[in-house]
């Protein structure tokens, strides 16, 4: 049996693919879960979250905003509206970008549940740059 499988991050404006990854672990709408190879095929809806790679012993972070991921025999292939690397966020803008929606939070004529969600994907960023450095 395989103890690795490939595995591609897709977003509209870029492909990031990965082999030989042993475990990836992704944050479905119900939960975390974690996925190795000859994982059953499924389609899971993603939600805002740390996507968490492991490849030769050593974990990626990435933060996303939500998705779908494919999982089939071939690999898993994650379809995603973003992705960032934990070493390509920009922890100042992050602090601004929560600081932003925070304030939107208060703000009457504004949708509260897209408020909400800027909330935690700001969050969400800053988290994943604590945890890598």
């Amino acid at each position: 049996m395989k103890k690795s499988f490939h595995l591609d991050i897709i977003t509209p404006t870029s492909i990031d693919s990965f082999d030989q990854v042993s475990y990836l672990r992704i944050p479905s709408l119900e939960g975390l879960i974690g996925i190795q190879a000859n994982h059953a095929q499924a389609v899971i809806g993603l939600d805002i979250g740390e996507i968490k790679i492991t490849k030769d012993g050593k974990d990626i972070l990435f933060a996303t905003s939500g998705g779908f991921a494919d999982i089939a025999k071939e690999g898993v292939q994650l379809l995603l509206e973003t992705s960032e690397k934990f070493d390509s966020i920009d922890s100042q803008r992050a602090e601004n970008s929560l600081k932003r929606a925070k304030n939107r939070l208060s703000d009457q004529s504004i949708n509260l549940s897209r408020a909400q969600a800027s909330v935690k994907r700001a969050q969400n960023r800053l988290k994943i740059i604590k945890k890598m450095h």
